[in-house]
């Protein structure tokens, strides 16, 4: 009987990361680029190209410094992104997106809600909202380890920095404050891992340059006929100099 339960739990755990990996291979990234005095917030395929989008969609802008204290920001809304500057340098910049509703049909994902997809002749798999969050790491600090009360949130043991060469990161996942357990990790590795029921995971890093972890959570929404669920994904990046 415990047999049967052991490999039925990983077998669980086993189709949760594969589906989580499909989709993060295909997900869009999200963090914010340093260009000397100004900060960008970006989204992405890949760390080096850059998408359009909605500035409407940023909700969320906090910087800190390297004492961990938050720094003031001045935020400019430009035709299809968003930039902001603040009083002084910036150790860590986490930033919150709303991109809205998400259909996935017989065609593929299409960005629109349920009713418009239907009223456009696309047969409707699932429903759901796109909600990221992001923590983009320019120098240590002491907000790095710390959680920064996001929505969902990645919140290393210890500082990327410190890592020693083929160490893992060790990290633990926050929704709404509270560790999370399952949730599906992966970094830009193809590295995969679920959290234990204290939030807790460890994932293999690149050994120079740019990082970014990601982990994603899904809220069912039974209840709600335009929605079959809320889904969530955070990134935690950060750039490896040796």
């Amino acid at each position: 009987m415990k047999s049967a339960r052991f490999f039925s739990v990983i077998a669980a755990i086993a189709v949760l990361s594969a589906v989580f990996f499909v989709e993060s291979a295909s997900a869009h990234y999200l963090w914010v680029v340093q260009e000397g005095d100004v900060y960008y917030v970006a989204r992405g395929g890949l760390l080096d190209k850059f998408e359009p989008y909605n500035p409407g969609a940023v909700v969320l802008i906090k910087a800190f410094d390297r004492e961990g204290m938050e720094v003031p920001t001045r935020r400019s809304d430009q035709k299809e992104r968003v930039s902001f500057s603040a009083d002084k340098s910036v150790s860590l910049a986490a930033v919150m997106t709303e991109w809205g509703s998400r259909v996935n049909t017989t065609k593929g994902k299409k960005l629109m809600t349920k009713k418009e997809a239907e009223a456009q002749g696309f047969k409707v798999l699932q429903a759901f909202t796109s909600t990221q969050t992001s923590k983009t790491v320019f120098e240590d600090g002491s907000s790095v380890c710390k959680p920064l009360g996001l929505k969902f949130e990645i919140v290393p043991e210890r500082s990327p920095f410190s890592l020693k060469p083929g160490e893992e990161m060790k990290i633990k996942v926050l929704f709404e404050g509270a560790p999370i357990k399952d949730s599906a990790v992966s970094s830009g590795q193809n590295a995969r891992a679920v959290t234990d029921k204290e939030g807790n995971a460890a994932i293999a890093l690149s050994p120079d340059g740019w990082n970014v972890i990601m982990a994603q959570h899904r809220v069912m929404a039974p209840n709600d006929s335009e929605y079959n669920f809320r889904q969530f994904m955070t990134f935690f990046v950060f750039k490896v100099k040796r």
